[in-house]
């Protein structure tokens, strides 16, 4: 994960701390298999700022509330 030490477990670690049932519930409703609130997941992208190898790490995990994380860090131009 280079100098930066956040490391893609890291990250799956937090991100499932911040998992919460009734936003899951809401979002499956809608389509989406994640139960990340939006606006936390902005936050800790915020302060990954960008990082393109572990956008890449995380996309390839499979998992849907990596894969936002992901497109959150590799492109600041997107938003």
């Amino acid at each position: 994960a280079g100098m930066a030490g956040t490391t893609v477990g890291d990250v799956l670690a937090e991100l499932a701390a911040l998992e919460d049932p009734r936003v899951r519930a809401v979002n499956e409703r809608h389509g989406d298999d994640h139960g990340v609130n939006l606006t936390k997941l902005r936050a800790v992208a915020k302060r990954l700022k960008t990082q393109q190898d572990l956008a890449l790490e995380l996309w390839g995990t499979g998992d849907t509330a990596a894969r936002l994380l992901a497109l959150l860090i590799c492109r600041p131009k997107a938003f």
